[in-house]
Order: structure tokens, then C-alpha cells, then sequence
């Protein structure tokens, strides 16, 4: 077996609600992932999430409903802020992510800086 890396199996659920894309059960995520890790243990995760503002959950009868609490794009957005928020040189660091950009991608954030399509 395997051991999945620091924050992966938070990241694939997460990606299995933005799939889903509607409040579901552990058992609807379980079934997006194709998976088959223990119930249990994606309840684990997903109670995880919303510890840390990423998930929330209603009630739905006696179990939970599990939603994104952001599409995935904001929590990247929401993710890269907090690195440039945490570095001393800003413009260092901007410089090196642009320059790490490949042709078309440096062209779309162009046209969104400069707000042309």
C-alpha cells in the first residue's frame, strides 16, 4: 500500500465535492473518488475540512452533507495571496511565478491584468 503525501487525500476529496458540485455524503464522495477507503475515513476528512473553514456540513437526517466552502479556483486564488502574503520580497516572488509561466499562460493573465479578452 502506498502512502499519499501530506494534504492529498484532503485535496482529492476536496476536488470530489467540487465534482459532485452539490451538498453530499461521505458515501457520495467515496463513490466520485472511486475509492475504496473506509467510510469512516473520509468522514474523518471531510470533518477535517470544515475544522479548517475549506468544507461545511448540514445536517441530513442523521448523518451530514458536506459542501465546498469555495470553488476551486478562489481557494487557489485564496492560497497564492497567502504565500505573497508570507514573503519579504513580494516582487521577487511574482517575478519568478511569471517567469515560470509557459506562452499562452503569461498571455491569459496579460489580457486579465490588463482586463482585454
Amino acid at each position: 500500500m502506498t502512502r499519499r503525501a501530506d494534504g492529498e487525500l484532503e485535496t482529492d476529496v476536496l476536488r470530489a465535492l467540487w465534482a459532485l458540485d452539490r451538498p453530499a455524503s461521505p458515501g457520495d464522495v467515496i463513490e466520485e473518488m472511486g475509492t475504496d477507503l473506509a467510510y469512516t475515513s473520509i468522514a474523518t476528512i471531510l470533518g477535517r475540512l470544515c475544522d479548517k473553514g475549506l468544507a461545511h456540513r448540514e445536517r441530513a437526517g442523521r448523518a451530514y452533507e458536506y459542501a465546498a466552502a469555495s470553488s476551486e479556483a478562489d481557494l487557489t486564488a485564496r492560497r497564492l495571496r497567502s504565500i505573497l502574503d508570507a514573503t519579504s520580497d513580494r516582487q521577487s516572488a511574482l517575478a519568478g511565478f511569471a517567469e515560470a509561466l509557459d506562452p499562452v499562460e503569461a498571455s491569459q493573465l496579460l489580457a486579465l491584468l490588463t482586463n482585454t479578452p
